[in-house]
């Protein structure tokens, strides 16, 4: 697997704009004013989510939850539960952070209504969900659990932090409705990380910044492997 500088050497070199559409948004809505102070549930957070860790100076306390106890953590707290029955009072969160989970779930209607229910009015929810129809998602859903591991640990990837897949809220429409029909509002947006998946070696990440960079035309936005998600709760639910 390639390291981290020579990674970002190539990225300069053959998709210079990655950063500013692929990571940008995630830290702008991150970075808003009115999260200063925020108390923040990391829903499916694993060791912590990288994108909480990266802004945890302007938060005031963070809760994560996951299915499994990874050991070390960097929450301030944790429980042991699953994203569709959370152990937390209504209305207790101002931020819930998911990145990279509800491909996981098998009932997304549940989780996004104890979203919804955790969340305080006008809060946000900030999400990430690969794209059913992408090719990297297309070849993850035709390939056997078990090589799933063996597969994502050239990009270094724990076995324990490898989990089935259903894909049932990865499609715009899909999230769109789940929102609609939780009070949440906000905007949805594709982007593509193929190139994360093909660090191997020098040339496969090449090509994989090619990719990314190339379906970013706005005709190719079905070919993008990741959708994000920045929403709001409606203050009258």
């Amino acid at each position: 697997m390639l390291d981290a500088d020579t990674k970002r050497a190539l990225e300069q070199r053959y998709f210079p704009e990655l950063e500013e559409i692929v990571f940008a948004p995630l830290h702008r809505a991150l970075g808003r004013a009115e999260l200063a102070g925020a108390l923040v549930l990391d829903a499916g957070c694993g060791k912590g989510t990288w994108i909480v860790r990266a802004h945890r100076e302007r938060y005031r306390f963070v809760v994560g939850v996951d299915v499994y106890d990874p050991g070390a953590r960097s929450a301030d707290a944790f429980a042991l539960a699953s994203l569709d029955r959370l152990p937390f009072h209504d209305s207790a969160f101002d931020l819930i952070v998911c990145y990279l989970v509800l491909e996981h779930v098998a009932a997304p209607q549940e989780v996004f209504r104890e979203f919804a229910r955790v969340l305080k009015p006008g809060g946000t929810l900030i999400f990430k969900v690969p794209a059913a129809y992408a090719p990297t998602t297309l070849l993850a859903r035709v390939l056997p659990y078990r090589l799933h591991w063996f597969l994502k640990r050239f990009v270094g990837t724990d076995k324990g932090d490898v989990f089935p897949t259903y894909y049932r809220c990865n499609t715009v429409s899909q999230l769109e409705r789940l929102l609609r029909e939780n009070g949440l509002r906000g905007k949805l947006r594709q982007v593509d990380q193929t190139y994360a998946y093909l660090s191997m070696n020098r040339w496969s990440y090449i090509a994989g910044l090619c990719y990314s960079r190339a379906v970013h035309h706005p005709r190719l936005a079905w070919l993008r492997s990741g959708i994000i998600g920045v929403c709001s709760k409606d203050e009258a639910v």
